[in-house]
């Protein structure tokens, strides 16, 4: 699925391609925090599916569960955050994450999976119909 977005002041837009099956929600601490809410939306795509086609982010570095570098990309004018992406030569994890808040096609994408469910807030209810995981799941 073609996918495009942008921070909420314009400044910063991209496009991508991304498998509808591999939208999650993550609960993990971090997330909660950078998205100032219980959770965020995100999809990972090969880094090659993805492009900026306006504007250029500002980045700040975060160390990964994984012990990966993970470089976040944010408006530096309104702060919305709008990927992450590896940092150098990074063959761990050469994804980028896009925070699909941020996508003009965000009502019709429907996450199927939940990771890091054991930092769900207390009373939010799981997902039906997707998978749960407690941590991140398993490389497959």
């Amino acid at each position: 699925m073609h996918i495009s977005g942008q921070c909420f002041c314009g400044a910063i837009a991209y496009e991508s391609e991304l498998d509808e099956n591999r939208i999650g929600v993550c609960h993990c601490r971090d997330c909660q925090i950078f998205s100032g809410s219980a959770f965020r939306m995100s999809s990972v795509v090969p880094i090659e599916a993805f492009r900026f086609t306006r504007g250029e982010p500002k980045y700040f570095d975060k160390r990964a569960d994984s012990g990966a570098i993970r470089r976040l990309a944010f408006c530096g004018d309104c702060g919305t955050h709008l990927c992450s992406l590896p940092v150098g030569g990074d063959s761990t994890s050469p994804f980028v994450s896009i925070r699909l808040s941020t996508a003009r096609e965000f009502p019709q994408l429907k996450p199927v999976s939940e990771i890091y469910c054991e930092s769900r807030v207390a009373w939010l209810e799981p997902l039906s119909d997707s998978i749960q995981f407690p941590r991140m799941p398993p490389k497959s």
